[in-house]
C-alpha cells in the first residue's frame, strides 16, 4: 500500500458553475413541477444532487432529446456509483451534441471510475480540444496518464494545468505527488507545500508531505503531518496504516495497533494490514487475535511469504512448534532469505531440540540480519 494517488475531479456540468450546496429536502420533492424541475436540472443555486438527478429526470422524460439534462443527469450518477447508467446518459448527450466539452470531460470520468484509463484519457483529450484552456481537463488527463504509468506525459499535463492556473492546489497536489513517486523528493516537497498554502484543508496533500519527511528520517515532522491529515479526513486509512508503521518502526507497538485498528475501521479491504496487525498483536502477546487477523490475511491473499512469518511467530510465542516450523518452511520456499523465518524456524528447532538444524538457521539469518536477534528478544520470542 505504497501508492497514495488520488485522482480528483470536479462538477463540469454545462449549466453549473458553482460547487453545490448539499440540502435536506422531503420526499415529495422528488418529482417536482416542470419550472422547478428546469431550475433543479439547469440551475447553480442551492441545488443538491438528488434535487438536480430528479429534476433532469422530469426534463427528459418531457425531451428525451435534451443533451444538458442528459449530462448533467449523467454526473449525478455518476457521483452515485451508478457508472453504467451515466455512461448512457453521458453517450447520448454527447451523441446530440459533440461540441460539450463538459460532457466529454465528464464521461472522461466516467471512463476513469471503471478503470478504463484509454477511453479517459480520448475524452479529456477530446474536452481539450474543444475548450483548450481549462486547466482542469489537463489536471486529470495527467491522473490518467498516471494510472498507466505513463510520467512523462502526466507531468506534461500537470505543468499545463499549473501553467494555466498557477494557485491551482489540486494540480500542484498531484504533480508533487508524481514527483515523490518518481524519486524527485525536492520538487515533490516544494509542489506540496504550496499546494498546502493554497488549500490548507486538504489532508491527502499533508500525507504525502510526511511520506517525504518520513523518508528523509524527519519522524517529528512526518508524525505532525499525519496527525493533521488524519485530523481533515479520521478515515484516511492509508495515512493511518502509514503512521502505524512507523509507530512499529519505533518499536512503540501500543500506538502501532490502535493506529491498525482505526485503518481497518474504516477499510478492511488490504490484506496487508491484517498481518500487520496479526504482528502487532503477537508481539503485544493478544495470540489467538493474532491468529485470526494473519487468517485474514491468508484468505484475501493466500500464501504470502510474509503473513506466513507472522502466523509462525504467533505459533512460535504459543508453543505450537511443528505448526510454527511448518508455516516458516513455506515462507521460506518462497522467499529464501526472509531472515526473520530463518531466525525463526532456528528457535522452533532449538526448542525441539534440533541443536544442528538451529544453529544453522541462525547463522543464516544472522548473516543477513546482524540484528535479528535483537528484534526477536523485542517480539518476546528468544
Amino acid at each position: 500500500m505504497t501508492r497514495n494517488h488520488k485522482i480528483d475531479i470536479r462538477p463540469a456540468l454545462r449549466a453549473l458553475a458553482a460547487a453545490l450546496t448539499l440540502l435536506t429536502f422531503p420526499a415529495a420533492a422528488q418529482s417536482p413541477p416542470m419550472a422547478q424541475a428546469r431550475q433543479w436540472c439547469f440551475g447553480s443555486d442551492k441545488v443538491n444532487d438528488d434535487q438536480r438527478l430528479a429534476g433532469c429526470s422530469v426534463v427528459l422524460k418531457a425531451n428525451p432529446s435534451n443533451a444538458i439534462a442528459l449530462a448533467n443527469r449523467g454526473e449525478m450518477l455518476r457521483r452515485k456509483g451508478e457508472t453504467e447508467r451515466a455512461l448512457a446518459d453521458l453517450n447520448r448527450a454527447i451523441d446530440l451534441d459533440e461540441t460539450d466539452a463538459a460532457a466529454w470531460f465528464n464521461r472522461g470520468i466516467v471512463h476513469d471510475d471503471l478503470g478504463d484509463r484509454d477511453h479517459a484519457i480520448m475524452d479529456y483529450t477530446r474536452a481539450i480540444k474543444l475548450v483548450p484552456d481549462d486547466a482542469w481537463y489537463y489536471n486529470n488527463r495527467g491522473n490518467s496518464y498516471i494510472g498507466k504509468d505513463d510520467y512523462e506525459r502526466a507531468l506534461a499535463d500537470y505543468n499545463k494545468a499549473i501553467k494555466l492556473d498557477p494557485k491551482f492546489a489540486l494540480a500542484l497536489y498531484n504533480r508533487g505527488t508524481a514527483y515523490r513517486e518518481h524519486g524527485e523528493a525536492d520538487r515533490a516537497l516544494a509542489d506540496l507545500d504550496l499546494s498546502i498554502k493554497l488549500d490548507p484543508s486538504y489532508g491527502p496533500a499533508y500525507g504525502n508531505r510526511a511520506r517525504i519527511f518520513r523518508d528523509r528520517g524527519d519522524r517529528d515532522r512526518a508524525l505532525a503531518d499525519f496527525a493533521k491529515s488524519i485530523e481533515l479526513n479520521p478515515n484516511n486509512d492509508r495515512d493511518l496504516y502509514a503512521r502505524a508503521n512507523m509507530h512499529f518502526d519505533a518499536h512503540d507497538y501500543v500506538q502501532a495497533l490502535a493506529d491498525y485498528d482505526r485503518a481497518l475501521e474504516a477499510n478492511a479491504s488490504y490484506a496487508g494490514v491484517f498481518n500487520s496487525r496479526c504482528m502487532t498483536r503477537a508481539i503485544l502477546g493478544r495470540l489467538q487475535d493474532a491468529l485470526a487477523d494473519c487468517e485474514q490475511s491468508l484468505r484475501m491473499r493466500p500464501d504470502d511469504p510474509y503473513t506466513l512469518d507472522s502466523r509462525a511467530l504467533t505459533y512460535l510465542k504459543l508453543g505450537n512448534l511443528d505448526a510454527a516450523i511448518a508455516d516458516y518452511d513455506t515462507a521460506l520456499n518462497a522467499k529464501p532469505t526472509l531472515d526473520s523465518s530463518l531466525y525463526g524456524r532456528g528457535l522452533a528447532k532449538r526448542k525441539k531440540g534440533d541443536t544442528e538444524g538451529a544453529a544453522r538457521d541462525i547463522a543464516t539469518a544472522k548473516a543477513i540480519n546482524a540484528a535479528i536477534a535483537e528484534e526477536f528478544a523485542r517480539y518476546g520470542a528468544e
